[in-house]
């Protein structure tokens, strides 16, 4: 059995959640309130000492950090959402590896400024914000997908916050290319969402 340590409103969390759905794997869910600190309680230091979510636990092995889960679960799981080819991996790595800073300093503070207000210097976060969202668009200007031919853990691992980003008063919008890219997710076999992100469409 599969357990997901996560929060509702947690981006990084729902991108676990979304494969988790795609793949078709149960799971069990533990709240963990990061709003209120929980996570730095001694019971879920043990689990992840890095305090944060989500941390996955699969058969008696933890993983921490929703890149690092993406990675897991698709090796373990479905090969074809990572890559066994060289290059292609490299290409999905690069894109992880966009998911945690640039849209992490960018999109993913600017919606937590208006969610905590955790002393976030919004107007850096919102200049970035609008940067990345500006070359997601020059990417996906004539292509699908964000590196590959197909779908794969590089679009998860970017998603939620770039869905999000009206939450953190960002020109979602006027990113057509983005919009597009967005409405191909959610028309993916397994599609959940989350508060703020579009709803399955109906088959």
């Amino acid at each position: 059995m599969i357990t997901l340590y996560d929060h509702p409103r947690s981006g990084n969390c729902h991108k676990v959640r979304l494969l988790l759905s795609i793949l078709g794997l149960a799971y069990d869910r533990v709240f963990v309130d990061v709003l209120a600190h929980i996570n730095h309680e001694p019971w879920f230091d043990r689990i992840n000492p890095n305090q944060q979510i989500p941390v996955l636990v699969d058969e008696g092995f933890t993983v921490q950090d929703s890149q690092a889960i993406l990675v897991y679960l698709a090796k373990r799981y479905d090969g074809p959402w990572f890559a066994d080819d060289p290059q292609e991996a490299a290409q999905i790595v690069e894109w992880l590896s966009f998911a945690a800073k640039e849209v992490a300093n960018g999109l993913q503070a600017s919606r937590l400024f208006y969610i905590a207000d955790e002393g976030i210097d919004i107007e850096a976060a919102q200049k970035e914000g609008c940067r990345v969202l500006a070359i997601l668009d020059r990417r996906l200007a004539n292509r699908d997908w964000l590196c590959l031919k197909r779908p794969t853990i590089a679009d998860l691992a970017c998603f939620p916050y770039v869905g999000l980003a009206r939450e953190g008063r960002l020109p979602l919008d006027a990113h057509r290319n983005v919009i597009a890219w967005i409405e191909r997710i959610v028309g993916l076999e397994g599609y959940v969402t989350m508060d703020g992100l579009p709803s399955p469409r109906l088959k």
